[in-house]
């Protein structure tokens, strides 16, 4: 029987690949196509067929053609092993890394899921806190728009990620030096927190009591609800140990509508 032969067009229509990808294949030595001296088309045989059996096969691995090339032309059961267990190792790395990226967004999700089902709003609480480790990102006010150039310049110093988004930024206020006219209070520092993201802490909110209030909206509230923090303080017999802090759990890194922020204060006190 007289072995058949294919033109372009039928092998690419028995592979499901197109023509520039077999020509390709043909340009770097993984087929061997004879030509047509009269009309010069290619003919394919079916060692091109196994040829390109094998080409989808390792493609389909995540082989990479020069990895395909390199085992086409050594091909023996040392090198076919050596190249599996090669790309095995480097599928466990890749698997390893989704299940971190997995458990970030998880991590995130459920900050935020617990951030805006919170039935204790505009609330005064009093709470028993364990030390809590943060990044502290700088000591300084500073303005909005200048807090995400600290955090990068932080990262790119420390080569350490801090995550934003479903994260908390937090910000010591500066009540003594704050203008009165302003809508918001002047900062002492600016610094990340989660429970659930794991960070490389630099900074630790220590363990105590802490009168806390969570709403809802603009951060401008915070002017609003800081005298209402420090007269229950006096109301009830606690001393202020620290300055109030702002907990940021939803900003502008999760939405740009104002009325979905969720702000938590705490003033640390004893009685």
């Amino acid at each position: 029987m007289n072995e058949p032969f294919f033109q372009i067009g039928e092998l690419s229509k028995l592979f499901g690949v197109g023509v520039d990808s077999i020509r390709y294949y043909e340009k770097v030595g993984l087929l061997h196509p004879v030509r047509n001296t009269e009309n010069n088309y290619r003919f394919y045989s079916m060692d091109d067929v196994r040829q390109l059996t094998m080409i989808r096969e390792l493609l389909n691995l995540n082989f990479s053609t020069e990895q395909i090339r390199h085992y086409d032309q050594n091909r023996t059961l040392e090198h076919t092993t050596t190249l599996l267990e090669d790309e095995l190792t480097v599928i466990n790395k890749e698997i390893s890394k989704l299940y971190e990226t997995k458990n970030s967004i998880q991590a995130r999700l459920k900050n935020i899921y617990q951030n805006t089902s919170i039935d204790y709003l505009n609330h005064i609480r009093v709470l028993e806190l364990e030390d809590r480790p943060c990044v502290m990102v700088s000591n300084d006010n500073l303005p909005d728009n200048y807090v995400d150039y600290y955090l990068v310049q932080y990262m790119h110093s420390m080569q350490k990620n801090i995550d934003t988004i479903g994260a908390c930024d937090c910000y010591t206020l500066d009540l003594k030096n704050s203008n009165p006219d302003s809508l918001y209070y002047r900062t002492k520092n600016v610094f990340f927190y989660s429970d659930t993201l794991t960070y490389h802490s630099n900074y630790t909110l220590p363990a105590g009591t802490y009168l806390s209030l969570m709403y809802r909206g603009a951060l401008s509230k915070t002017k609003e609800w800081v005298p209402k923090i420090f007269q229950y303080a006096k109301e009830h017999g606690y001393s202020i140990h620290g300055d109030p802090i702002e907990f940021c759990y939803i900003d502008d890194y999760e939405t740009e509508i104002q009325e979905e922020y969720v702000t938590e204060l705490q003033l640390k006190v004893k009685r």
